[in-house]
């Protein structure tokens, strides 16, 4: 193919230094030029958009989703007036924030989302007399890392809530506590974090309105939280309104009607057991049911270490001593107690009533030891040795026989007394990598669940296998007993085989 060439262009030119810069020169002159008239378009395009009629102020984002600030301060001036202004754009960014954090939360932590929900134990099939606990999350945030989980407590409303109680341990900041309600949700971060200028020694949920939250602390205050504010929302009593003088050393609800005022208890190191009434919604008023400079005839000398409040709503409560006793009082005459307990050798660590049992409760202590008590025998009817102190136990709340213990070598330890009486079930560690000390244990009221705390903020959850928590029906005339009935045989069977508690049910009438 044939085309026609261009056609030529010849041409000279001098070309020297002085040329080029002046080119350079005058290229730069003109960029210069149209920087300047864009920058005045924009200003005069600035100036005729329409003003605001509301003041413009600078929003503190801190303020702004209650979110304190490191220096302990809540953002700048005018931060109230700022969140309620533009509340409109961004009241929803806190809950659409969580969802999209839960979100990836469960993305991250799929398998074990899937082994909470679905995973069985395929080996108790083929040993029935055994069981085994399946680590689940770990709640252990960076802010927790110094301190020792002092108490748990499961919400018996919301089935995935549940609070921890945090004390100084190795940290620098000896006075320093922490209070944080954690979700199943967001196993990553708690849904609250309440900073306490002291340590938060123990705590409790309602058992009816699952908001309410009381905890006592270190330096003898109790306060009442209200965790389902966003921001930080507490009734605390003061020197002049019944705070106690020693640690508080644990707080419990006493479960109310309707119309009655919301109360509940609290122990401490200086011997006061007294009795919290929330008046009009803002304040405590107490009412000490005794005090160690009044004369009583209870009888005991010691620092009061745990109680247990009867579950029944009869006012009866057990009060654990540091010289290893029990006692059990009224509330109605406090000054007289009703039964003397000699339990333990040693410290009483903890003390639970039975949920589906009203006169069985359980007791432990630093001799290694955990009993079962009957509320009209002075005679343990089982006693169970772990090898270890006994840092705290629990019952089961869906399983009359079945009992949980932890030792303070991080051990677990699971009964069934309608199984096996002195044998436990399981006993697994919970510190897989490193030595740790556990300080507290709790069942979950809905899950097959337990969650175990102790020191260096170690928090962690395990699922019970099908043999720890089977439900074994009866069926009588054709036709299967109700889960209760069927709890309720299952204990009194415990009761009926040991000899010492049959001849207290002989000699003494039940409590109604």
């Amino acid at each position: 193919m044939q085309t026609e060439p261009p056609p030529p262009y010849r041409f000279s030119v001098n070309v020297g230094e002085g040329d080029i810069y002046a080119a350079y020169e005058s290229d730069q002159l003109a960029l210069q030029r149209l920087e300047q008239e864009q920058e005045e378009k924009r200003k005069d395009k600035d100036a005729k958009k329409v003003v605001r009629t509301l003041p413009i102020r600078v929003v503190d984002p801190l303020v702004v989703l209650g979110i304190e600030r490191p220096d302990g301060k809540k953002g700048s001036k005018g931060g109230d007036s700022g969140m309620s202004l533009y509340q409109a754009d961004l009241g929803e960014l806190r809950r659409v924030a969580c969802v999209v954090e839960r979100m990836v939360t469960q993305n991250i932590y799929d398998d074990i989302a899937q082994d909470f929900k679905y995973w069985e134990d395929g080996s108790d099939e083929y040993h029935p007399l055994q069981g085994s606990l399946l680590p689940l999350w770990k709640f252990r945030p960076e802010i927790c890392r110094n301190f020792i989980v002092s108490d748990l407590c499961c919400s018996p409303v919301f089935p995935d809530l549940f609070a921890a109680a945090y004390t100084a341990g190795d940290s620098r900041e000896e006075n320093a506590g922490l209070l944080c309600v954690f979700t199943l949700k967001n196993p990553a971060s708690p849904e609250r974090v309440y900073h306490t200028p002291c340590g938060v020694t123990s705590l409790h949920f309602h058992p009816q309105v699952g908001r309410l939250l009381a905890a006592g602390w270190s330096d003898g205050r109790v306060v009442l939280y209200d965790v389902s504010s966003t921001t930080p929302c507490a009734l605390s009593c003061t020197t002049t309104s019944g705070k106690h003088l020693l640690p508080v050393t644990q707080v419990q609800w006493l479960e109310t009607t309707l119309g009655e005022d919301v109360t509940f208890f609290s122990v401490s190191q200086d011997g006061r057991l007294t009795q919290w009434y929330l008046r009009d919604s803002c304040r405590l008023v107490h009412a000490d049911v005794f005090e160690p400079h009044v004369p009583h005839t209870l009888g005991f000398e010691g620092v009061i270490t745990c109680l247990a409040v009867r579950p029944d709503g009869e006012g009866i409560v057990l009060l654990g001593l540091e010289s290893g006793a029990v006692f059990q009082c009224s509330i109605v005459c406090a000054s007289h107690s009703l039964y003397h307990y000699p339990a333990h050798t040693s410290m009483v660590r903890g003390l639970a009533w039975n949920a589906h049992h009203p006169n069985v409760f359980l007791s432990c202590s630093l001799d290694w030891s955990i009993k079962v008590w009957l509320q009209l025998s002075t005679v343990p009817l089982v006693v169970l040795d772990v090898g270890g102190a006994v840092a705290g136990l629990a019952w089961s709340p869906y399983n009359s026989s079945v009992l949980v213990a932890i030792t303070d070598e991080c051990r677990a330890y699971v009964f069934d007394l309608s199984v096996r009486v002195c044998t436990p079930l399981c006993v697994q560690s919970m510190a897989q990598r490193r030595p740790l000390t556990a300080s507290c244990v709790t069942f979950s009221p809905f899950y097959p669940v337990i969650f175990i705390g102790g020191e260096k903020g170690h928090l962690a959850s395990f699922k019970l296998s099908p043999n720890l928590r089977r439900v074994q029906r009866e069926v009588r005339d054709g036709e299967p007993q109700d889960k209760k009935e069927v709890e309720l045989s299952k204990i009194e069977r415990v009761i009926a085989t040991n000899s010492s508690a049959s001849l207290a049910l002989d000699s003494s009438s039940p409590i109604k």
